[in-house]
């Protein structure tokens, strides 16, 4: 069911509850009686005796169409959670649908339960019926919705027909709008517009800017977002970040200085970094710095904001080459792990400006520091970064485990030393020491190693793993078997794949991996074994083109070329970014003499260049076909 869908009928759930509310048809004594020992068990949140309650009331008065619609109402609300109640709500509502009850509210909920349980014929008899008795807005919008989902072309008029009616919904009004805007963006942006007007709250600003996104009408969002700052109505932290973040991306820096004070009242992390940024921009750095001071000097920082506010001075002064303040600013923040953040960007390696300015900044730092333990784990980054493998593994050594293990800095330390040193033990050590985060280290380890040139301790460290342990963790399994393509025979890695099966025998990854290894290694006497893992795995996860690829592959190896296509329906119906699979389905087309389409996927996974081999034997292929 899509999750809009779902919105509807909670609002159809909690308008239509009864609890507290007075029974519009007066029933006799006994039902008015277990109806009021239902409304306090719903109290309770005890609502399977609520509903067995109800179930007495409707009996005890049969006649009484409220009592009926509470009840089925009770059961919609259990359905939402517990979806085994379907089947409840038509068992019980059936009857009263028989009997051609006047009651919108019971056949939309009969509707619903008929569309979970898939009797669609059903569901769009209800519908048709609850629009008959009372077209709402609602009913008219989710008959759409069903339509939509269950028996396309959808009939737009029902929407058209649905925002007719009197505005009461505002979550309502707006999905209908959504619903228009792929038939009609322009009536769908009218009534964006017209929404925003009546209620001029955010939920109707944000789906009109989204409309405006839609339309390339940028300016369009900046002046309705600032139209609603300039009168003073509630906004919150992301539309005035995004006001802020897109006055910065186009340059208007000046703007962002305008709205200084709303910067300050949001006082994000991001909306702070956009302020500081733009007054160093337009050359006007004291402003920013000023306004740091001044809000620091008025103590309304607050304590979770301290280590942004201070890192975005810090980062200031840095871009004006104030390193020494910059170094203040830094050593007000306890947190050696965001320093490091702020110092160690993801292109240092590649400025070597940026790597002395980083130099002078650690150095002012650490002359700040009594203690250096801050310092000596900066350097030792800075020189790993570096490739400087002695200075950084010295600086290293002079760390405490109680500094690392206060610091958390377990993580940092062991990938230094693997990086440093392969130092194995040393790295395992600070991962079992770890007390707050249990982690597997030895396929931390294992992962850090994995993609570069030592792949084969990385492979004999997974190996250990799996025999160190009666269960290892499922993954081992995996990573072992990819890595160990390079370094063992197909069927080795079969029985480490297969001995994951046996302890994990609903893992759709292990499933998939043993069924690809044996038809892409053409195990024939485990062909019949490949296609019960991979069936068992499409069952698993039907929507996960790669399983279909790998079942395709087997049905390949075998010869089955008609149903190795069929098989392929899913991954050929999603958008293709894998050579692999394009390079597979070009092998299938081949073989069923269709040239042209082969043709377009081997250059399709030229193309996509995500995997060498598939790459490769698709360029053999298309020089053969040119040939012929």
């Amino acid at each position: 069911m899509k999750s809009f869908y779902k919105l509807l009928l909670i609002l159809l759930i909690l308008g239509g509850c009864a609890i507290n509310k007075q029974i519009p048809s007066k029933p006799n004594i006994a039902a008015e009686n277990y109806f009021f020992f239902a409304e306090a068990a719903m109290q309770q949140n005890d609502i399977n005796n609520a509903i067995e309650l109800y179930e007495k009331a409707v009996k005890a008065d049969s006649n009484n169409v409220y009592l009926k619609e509470t009840l089925i109402t009770t059961l919609a609300l259990k359905a939402y959670f517990d979806k085994s109640a379907y089947g409840q709500i038509i068992e019980t509502g059936k009857p009263f649908c028989d009997k051609n009850i006047k009651s919108e509210k019971i056949f939309s909920i009969m509707a619903e339960a008929y569309q979970a349980e898939l009797q669609m014929e059903n569901a769009e008899k209800c519908y048709k019926k609850a629009i008959k008795i009372q077209p709402t807005m609602r009913n008219l919008t989710s008959y759409y919705i069903f339509q939509q989902n269950f028996d396309p072309p959808v009939n737009i008029k029902l929407l058209k027909k649905a925002i007719k009616h009197k505005w009461e919904e505002e979550k309502l009004v707006l999905s209908i709008a959504k619903l228009l805007s792929a038939a009609d963006s322009v009536k769908s942006h009218e009534i964006y517009e017209k929404a925003y007007d009546k209620w001029q709250d955010e939920i109707c600003l944000t789906s009109l800017l989204t409309s405006y996104e839609k339309f390339g009408s940028y300016n369009k969002i900046l002046e309705a977002i600032q139209l609603h700052i300039d009168h003073e109505r509630d906004i919150s932290a992301p539309i005035a970040t995004y006001l802020i973040g897109r006055y910065f991306m186009l340059e208007q820096y000046d703007k962002v200085l305008e709205n200084k004070v709303i910067c300050f009242k949001i006082g994000t992390h991001d909306i702070l970094k956009y302020l500081f940024f733009s007054s160093i921009k337009i050359n006007d750095i004291q402003t920013g710095i000023q306004a740091g001071i001044a809000l620091e000097a008025t103590g309304e920082v607050p304590e979770e904001l301290k280590n942004s506010f201070y890192l975005y001075s810090a980062e200031l002064y840095f871009i004006d080459e104030q390193f020494n303040k910059s170094a203040v600013s830094l050593s007000n923040i306890p947190d050696v792990t965001t320093i490091s953040s702020f110092l160690f960007s993801d292109d240092f390696a590649e400025n070597a400006e940026q790597k002395e300015n980083i130099n002078k900044v650690i150095v002012e730092y650490s002359d700040l520091l009594d203690d250096k333990a801050n310092a000596n784990y900066l350097w030792g980054i800075y020189y790993s970064e570096l490739d400087n493998k002695e200075f950084a593994l010295t600086y290293f050594d002079k760390l405490t485990d109680d500094y690392i293990n206060e610091n958390d800095l377990n993580f940092m330390l062991a990938i230094g030393y693997i990086r440093n040193a392969l130092d194995v033990k040393r790295a395992r050590s600070l991962l079992t020491s770890m007390t707050e985060i249990q982690i597997n280290p030895n396929e931390f380890i294992a992962n850090l190693l994995i993609g570069t040139k030592n792949d084969s301790l990385a492979y004999s460290i997974l190996k250990e793993e799996l025999a160190a342990k009666d269960k290892p963790d499922s993954t081992i399994f995996i990573s072992c078997a990819l890595i160990g393509e390079k370094y063992d025979t197909a069927d080795s890695l079969l029985i480490i794949l297969e001995r994951g099966i046996e302890l994990y025998p609903e893992n759709w990854e292990l499933l998939n991996a043993a069924g690809y290894l044996i038809a892409d290694n053409e195990l024939e006497y485990k062909y019949d074994k490949a296609a019960l893992y991979l069936k068992k795995a499409v069952l698993l996860k039907p929507e996960y083109g790669m399983i279909w690829d790998s079942l395709a592959w087997l049905y390949f190896k075998q010869k089955r070329y008609d149903e190795a296509l069929q098989a392929m329906n899913v991954p050929i119906s999603e958008d293709i970014n894998n050579s692999e699979i394009a390079y597979h389905i070009g092998e299938i087309y081949l073989s069923l003499n269709k040239q042209k389409k082969a043709e377009h996927y081997f250059k399709l996974s030229i193309d996509l260049n995500t995997e060498i081999r598939s790459v490769q034997l698709s360029e053999e292929n298309l020089k053969q076909l040119l040939r012929r």
